[in-house]
């Protein structure tokens, strides 16, 4: 309950809100409606809820085997990158385990921006990556080891529309604003607005970029997601490795080498290898951990792999796919 202190500070800044608004309308009109109509538009994308759009089903390896599904979201709250080039940002809701009395599952769910989703529902390739990236950010998100591989399901969504939702939101009930007083952004905003006498764009975005991030001590209404390796318990490496294109003896491209030095790894039986046509996966719990884009598409079904103990190098032959 809030207090009569509280209510009485909650008043003063709601009269100096006012008070700013009401002289920004007069000093600069044309600033004060560029205002509005960015946080009205703002305001609208934080009541939209996120919408299913497809679910795939892979299968949790660690700490506990299981099959896992992921519905991956729309949700206009998720920003869509500049260019291409940046990294993409997305939302991870929370981890769900499902007893039912068949079987023990779990659900969770990834969001991105809408344009992001339907640009990949038109090339199978970025669907891929984006289905790969999901999977990434939830073993970092939730600590866990996942099968790289997975299976699209015809089915947008596991479970319900409100479940998804609670999971993306961390809560059962939509955060709602508390009575401490107004967004300090907004008040710095209007007071720079007020002292300069000119429009000056408000640089919040309600999420960060991958990379960019620091979680909050309690979870906001998105949970975060970083880009960078994520430390389960002790540090893991990566390997010093080497990727070579080999060519035959018409100079054209057969395949592809990749050779990763693991000091300390006596066996292959230590390694985790995962190849697709487009990347490779390392995987030494505990130890090391290496994940590559291919320069060429491979052929999965080719691949040979060696370890030789004495020099602690694990050597991957990929043969190129031919077209």
């Amino acid at each position: 309950m809030a207090t009569k202190q509280s209510e009485n500070l909650l008043l003063q800044q709601v009269n100096q809100l006012w008070g700013m608004l009401d002289e920004m309308s007069e000093s600069n009109p044309e600033a004060y409606h560029k205002f509005i109509q960015h946080h009205l538009g703002e305001g609208m994308k934080q009541l939209t809820a996120p919408e299913p759009h497809g679910c795939f089903q892979t299968r949790m390896m660690e700490p506990s085997e299981r099959l896992l599904y992921v519905n991956l979201c729309s949700w206009s709250r998720v920003p869509a990158p500049v260019c291409d080039s940046d990294p993409v940002p997305l939302a991870g809701g929370t981890l769900e385990e499902i007893i039912d009395s068949t079987d023990t599952y779990s659900v969770t769910d990834i969001a991105y921006s809408p344009e992001v989703l339907q640009k990949a529902s038109k090339d199978p390739v970025e669907r891929d990556q984006l289905i790969r990236l999901a999977m990434k950010s939830i073993e970092e998100q939730h600590c866990v080891h996942l099968s790289h591989s997975y299976r699209l399901l015809t089915q947008k969504l596991k479970g319900s529309n409100k479940q998804m939702r609670q999971r993306l939101s961390g809560r059962s009930e939509p955060a709602r604003g508390g009575s401490g007083g107004i967004d300090a952004t907004l008040l710095q905003l209007l007071t720079g607005l007020k002292l300069a006498g000119r429009e000056q764009e408000e640089e919040a975005s309600p999420i960060r970029l991958p990379g960019d991030v620091q979680h909050p001590k309690n979870p906001g209404l998105i949970q975060e997601i970083s880009s960078t390796e994520f430390e389960c318990g002790g540090k893991v490496e990566t390997p010093k490795y080497e990727v070579s294109v080999m060519e035959d003896e018409n100079g054209k491209a057969n395949s592809v080498e990749l050779k990763v030095e693991l000091p300390g790894v006596s066996s292959v039986a230590e390694c985790d290898l995962s190849v697709s046509k487009d990347d490779v996966v390392i995987d030494v719990p505990e130890k090391y951990r290496l994940r590559l884009n291919l320069p060429e598409t491979i052929s999965e079904d080719m691949t040979s792999a060696k370890f030789n103990r004495k020099s602690h190098v694990l050597s991957v032959r990929m043969p190129i796919l031919t077209k």
